[in-house]
């Protein structure tokens, strides 16, 4: 039987058009382990200009091996970046208007 398991810390994130947009580089659980969060290196080019920022963990899709963020860039552009040893502010989803 083949593993069916995925590595999920140093992997690619991809955007909706199926271009890498960052590298999820830790995973936010609760006090229960479940996860809330990841934390990614987005955007940047050759690390020019990249910046870490908490991503809510249902806004990650894990599909056929590969991760897809359901958040645009312009959803993205002014977020605030994470910081280590900070209250961890997630980018989610925006809710459907209605």
């Amino acid at each position: 039987m083949k593993d069916q398991t995925l590595r999920i810390i140093g992997t690619d994130v991809k955007g909706s058009s199926g271009i890498v947009v960052g590298q999820i580089v830790n995973v936010l659980v609760d006090a229960d382990g479940q996860p809330v969060g990841a934390v990614l290196d987005y955007g940047g080019f050759l690390g020019v200009g990249k910046r870490r920022i908490g991503v809510a963990w249902n806004a990650l899709a894990f599909e056929q091996g590969a991760i897809t963020l359901s958040l645009t860039r312009e959803q993205l552009k002014n977020f605030p970046e994470f910081r280590d040893g900070e209250d961890a502010v997630l980018a989610t989803i925006p809710a459907p208007p209605g």
